[in-house]
């Protein structure tokens, strides 16, 4: 099993979209995916309600929600791992709580989603510091980027690129608020669209980023 965090210093970042997005495009690809929402504004399971409104009872929806505290989070983990579940997304509040220390040394892989703006790059060095003092691999994932040429983005990208690896973007695109509004993503709205495009390329870095990490415990440096 491997746990993937997505972490942020500021709201507003999209981190709940690259999620849910995440999610499906594992489920997608035969993956067993469960979401952790631990951010208390419950974006991501409010989407997943939404998402699951009407199933069965006995259905078992893919991807799937838990809701463990953070000081659950490690029996929770060790659960999840003997029911056989491939991935697990942890959605995490913006700002550096005491926990996520704690949080992101459970993590295989920590996603650190950003927008190309001044005030997000001025954010970053909190959530930095936390993410190197717990030693687990991480990745930027720029995020609302302006669809085409961005002078912005392009003045970022190389600032991001000197303190880690960048992801492929997922782009300022229509198709993520609105299949989210009903519980899906842009790839099930629009699959054969620019979103879904950059999802995709996001989801085979990830998965490109595990496997290279290989069975690396969480935790170690």
């Amino acid at each position: 099993m491997r746990v993937v965090m997505v972490a942020k210093q500021k709201g507003g970042v999209g981190a709940s979209t690259a999620v849910r997005e995440l999610g499906v495009a594992a489920a997608a690809a035969g993956k067993r995916v469960i979401l952790i929402d631990l951010d208390a504004q419950g974006t991501s399971r409010s989407w997943w309600n939404r998402r699951t409104a009407g199933m069965p009872d006995d259905g078992e929806p893919n991807p799937g929600l838990a809701l463990p505290s953070p000081a659950n989070l490690p029996s929770a983990l060790d659960e999840l791992r003997r029911a056989g579940i491939d991935l697990v997304l942890v959605d995490t509040p913006p700002s550096v709580h005491d926990y996520l220390g704690a949080v992101m040394r459970l993590a295989h892989l920590i996603l650190l989603p950003t927008r190309p703006t001044t005030d997000d790059l001025d954010a970053l060095p909190a959530i930095l510091d936390l993410v190197e003092e717990a030693g687990t691999p991480f990745a930027f994932v720029p995020m609302q980027v302006p669809p085409g040429r961005s002078r912005l983005y392009e003045d970022v990208l190389p600032m991001l690129a000197q303190r880690g690896r960048v992801a492929p973007p997922l782009r300022l695109r229509a198709d993520f608020p609105v299949a989210a509004a009903d519980g899906r993503t842009a790839t099930e709205i629009a699959p054969r669209g620019k979103g879904a495009e950059e999802v995709a390329d996001l989801w085979r870095f990830v998965e490109a980023e595990l496997a290279r990490l290989g069975r690396r415990k969480p935790g170690a440096a």
